[in-house]
């Protein structure tokens, strides 16, 4: 539609929406303004009026009509389209459930397929424990080492432990390399033993 066919497309619309009996009633006084204020039905003629009323109605009958149809199509084709997506996300959420039903599935193996799932289980121990064998025997060495010096100075501890009770007991040699006692004390030589107290005497070794 042009500019000139649509610039009276306000004023037409607001002089159609006065008519209660919509465009019956439109065309009335539109025609009714023709036949008192024009000489539309006289001035061309007898037929002149009702041949140029056809002609225009055709006209435009034939681009509402095809309008119309262009619309019908499109219609159509946005609901196919629409149909079209809709189906497209329902087989992508039906993929999507089969999938996650196969993951969860439990298949059984054939005895050659559990043959080589064992295989590969084997190799993939002995490669881990490869790996994580020198780190481990070392860390055992380690411990033990760790242990016994905890041993070894726990047993130290123990026998000065029990030097020191054995100590306790015994008495300190004097200067003389002797001791002294409550009512005497002695001494001693490589070759001779002195005692003192209440009386002196010599003894002969």
């Amino acid at each position: 539609m042009t500019k000139k066919e649509d610039q009276f497309d306000g004023m037409l619309l607001a002089l159609a929406q006065q008519h209660e009996g919509g465009v019956k009633d439109l065309l009335d006084t539109f025609f009714s303004f023709l036949a008192r204020k024009t000489d539309f039905y006289t001035g061309g003629g007898e037929g002149a009026a009702e041949q140029l009323v056809m002609s225009k109605f055709k006209k435009h009958e034939a681009n509402a009509l095809a309008k119309a149809a262009s619309d019908k199509i499109e219609k159509i084709e946005q609901e196919k389209r629409r149909k079209e997506r809709l189906e497209k996300k329902r087989k992508e959420e039906q993929a999507e459930e089969e999938k996650i039903n196969n993951d969860s599935r439990i298949t059984e193996l054939t005895e050659e397929e559990a043959v080589k799932l064992q295989e590969e289980i084997d190799k993939r121990s002995v490669k881990d424990a490869a790996v994580a064998g020198p780190s481990s025997d070392h860390n055992e060495l380690s411990k033990d080492v760790e242990d016994e010096n905890v041993d070894s100075k726990d047993g130290n501890v123990d026998d000065e432990d029990e030097e020191d009770e054995k100590e306790k007991n015994k008495l300190k040699p004097n200067s003389g390399n002797g001791a002294d006692m409550p009512n005497y004390r002695w001494t001693q030589t490589l070759g001779d033993l002195d005692v003192s107290g209440y009386s002196y005497f010599p003894l002969s070794l």
